[in-house]
């Protein structure tokens, strides 16, 4: 995380770049437990 920097995070962002592409089944069961955490935090 300490490689991380507000220039590189703009720089990704603005490039969209890397891209990370996943197989929609993994996408989907990592996606439950992220709207959890942010259902909790509501």
């Amino acid at each position: 995380m300490r490689l991380n920097t507000l220039e590189k995070l703009y720089l990704a962002m603005k490039h969209r770049t890397p891209e990370i592409t996943m197989a929609e089944d993994i996408r989907v069961a990592a996606l439950r437990p992220i709207q959890r955490m942010l259902e909790m935090s509501a």
